[in-house]
């Protein structure tokens, strides 16, 4: 077997060698983040309780709001600069760390402000300060950026695990000695601290130092110039993913963000599953969309069936077994949580399809669409927030979410009349339990060809 995947190995271009290696680091990296995640989490979430939990989530969604802000955009857009003009890279390295660490530091200025206008009565705000300052340490994600536009990242993969491991154990650790709320709070900005330590040692193993780097002012006026749309969009998100924990917070209580918040995590362990799928299906399917628009739409409607399905298979059982799940693993002071679960499980199918459905608008070019429906999104999702939260508290708040990810993903697109057809087409994705006959000759190719 392993001469047999050596021999297939040495068939392969250098190139796509390198691509499929920079696939199964990333990979790797999230099928240990989940392992982790998922088991220290559990130990976590038990020993603080409903209550601090709680504020430990509201305080990390509160600064997440602020997130968009000091990453400014700029991911993508140096990546492609690099790429471009690999003789400026020490310029667009330098301006990037440069507008980086201007707008953390008015992110951060930002949330702690904001914090101590909002939660005056509690240690929120305090803890709000502590992990807003891990914004100014992330500026040096800028390194990331040069490991990116490599095809190399084994290097980062590598320094994130190791980061993640020592957290892991600090956490349990921190558990064993009974350590009060503000040490976990003080765990997350050393795990900044930490990365951007990793990152600098292996930036420097590679005989690169960022004491080359150098800002300069027309390359920072581009940047700026590309990235500010993306600057809204990733506010739109932001709102999008952590609003209803801020909101549950400061509408409800702490008690019930922390119910929440642990029902969000077991829903959204599953959403790298979709990205993991779509950045190996989607560029083949590409491939063909200039030979043959009928083959490429239909292998897009198998992409669709095949996330629908996967959805569908997590989402099932969780929403029969989420109560006695969640009791088992958190205790009885999570009760609610598995009300919640049960239903926020339900956006699953959306964020799978909403992923593939990206791909898909990227490569037709309908950004501004894609922007225009989480703009909607974000704001019918704080208008159900606030209609639900004061009634139905967490479970009012799962509803919201689920809503606005269906009518985001689904909905928006029966509305605008060139996304008619995607609207359809996503439609029967989700009614692909009920499609017999298709489902047979799907499982009828399957079979030929693995036989």
């Amino acid at each position: 077997m392993l001469s047999r995947i050596a021999a297939i190995n040495q068939r392969l271009s250098p190139g796509l060698r390198k691509i499929i290696g920079n696939i199964g680091w990333l990979t790797a990296e999230r099928l240990l983040g989940f392992t982790v995640t998922l088991s220290v989490g559990i130990y976590v979430i038990r020993y603080l309780g409903a209550e601090d939990f709680g504020k430990l989530s509201y305080a990390l969604s509160f600064v997440g709001l602020f997130s968009a802000i000091a990453k400014l955009g700029l991911d993508s857009i140096v990546v492609r600069n690099i790429v471009r003009e690999e003789s400026a890279t020490q310029e667009v390295l330098g301006t990037a760390f440069g507008l980086k660490l201007i707008s953390s530091s008015t992110a951060t200025f930002l949330a702690i402000l904001a914090a101590f206008n909002f939660r005056t009565q509690s240690e929120v705000p305090w803890i709000v300060l502590i992990i807003s300052v891990g914004l100014i340490i992330d500026s040096l994600e800028v390194i990331d950026f040069w490991f990116q536009s490599q095809v190399q990242a084994g290097a980062m993969v590598l320094a994130r695990s190791i980061t993640l491991i020592v957290s892991s154990i600090a956490k349990l650790f921190l558990v064993a000695i009974g350590a009060p709320l503000i040490a976990f709070a003080w765990l997350i900005l050393v795990d900044y601290g930490i990365k951007a330590i990793g990152r600098i040692i292996i930036y420097f193993a590679n005989s690169l130092s960022i004491l080359k780097w150098q800002f300069n002012w027309s390359i920072a006026r581009e940047l700026t110039k590309d990235s500010w749309p993306l600057v809204l969009a990733g506010m739109m998100v932001s709102i999008y993913m952590k609003i209803d924990q801020v909101m549950l917070g400061n509408m409800v209580g702490d008690q019930a963000v922390g119910n929440y918040a642990a029902a969000v995590r077991f829903s959204e362990l599953w959403y790298f599953i979709p990205a993991a799928i779509c950045a190996s299906i989607f560029p083949s399917i590409v491939r063909v969309r200039q030979k043959n628009r009928e083959q490429y739409y239909l292998r897009l409607q198998m992409l669709y069936d095949l996330m629908a399905w996967i959805s569908f298979s997590i989402a099932v059982p969780l929403m029969f077994f989420s109560g006695n799940l969640l009791n088992l693993l958190l205790g009885q002071g999570y009760n609610e949580a598995g009300k919640i679960l049960a239903l926020h499980i339900w956006a699953a199918p959306f964020v799978f399809l909403g992923v593939a459905r990206s791909q898909w608008l990227t490569a037709e070019n309908y950004t501004g669409f894609s922007f225009g429906t989480t703009f909607m999104g974000a704001g019918l999702n704080l208008g159900l927030n606030y209609l639900l939260i004061p009634s139905l508290s967490g479970v009012g708040a799962a509803i919201a979410t689920l809503v606005s990810y269906a009518f985001a993903t689904h909905i928006a697109c029966l509305l605008y009349p060139q996304m008619h057809n995607t609207g359809w087409m996503l439609t029967k994705s989700l009614f692909i339990p009920f499609r017999i006959r298709q489902n047979l000759l799907y499982f009828k190719s399957l079979k030929t060809k693995c036989l």
